[in-house]
């Protein structure tokens, strides 16, 4: 499994979207701009909202579990604003299955 983590610091703010393209790139070692596009497997902008504080300032805890670029990805963030972004290999199974769709959606 790999993991990235999330920063909380405001002068280095990583979007989550952002992290997982740069998790992924670095697994494969390839470029971000070879991957295919993140949003084609989940609402970028609706993922880095989720993890995004509050109006009130508050910051938000949850978890989100999707598949990307071969890859189960999970983002998972605290109540104490720490957060990563881990990564697991799919199955050469679950690798297959992912092509096929890719394909049909083509």
């Amino acid at each position: 499994m790999i993991v990235h983590p999330l920063t909380a610091d405001a002068r280095e703010p990583d979007s989550v979207t952002g992290t997982i393209v740069s998790a992924v790139s670095d697994a494969e070692d390839c470029d971000p701009l070879s991957l295919p596009p993140l949003w084609d497997v989940i609402d970028s902008e609706a993922l880095d909202e989720l993890f995004a504080p509050t109006r009130t300032g508050r910051h938000r805890a949850g978890s989100v579990r999707f598949d990307y670029a071969g890859y189960e990805v999970t983002v998972t963030v605290d109540a104490d604003t720490t957060g990563n972004v881990s990564l697991e290999a799919l199955s050469d199974r679950d690798r297959a299955d992912e092509n096929r769709y890719a394909k049909r959606d083509e």
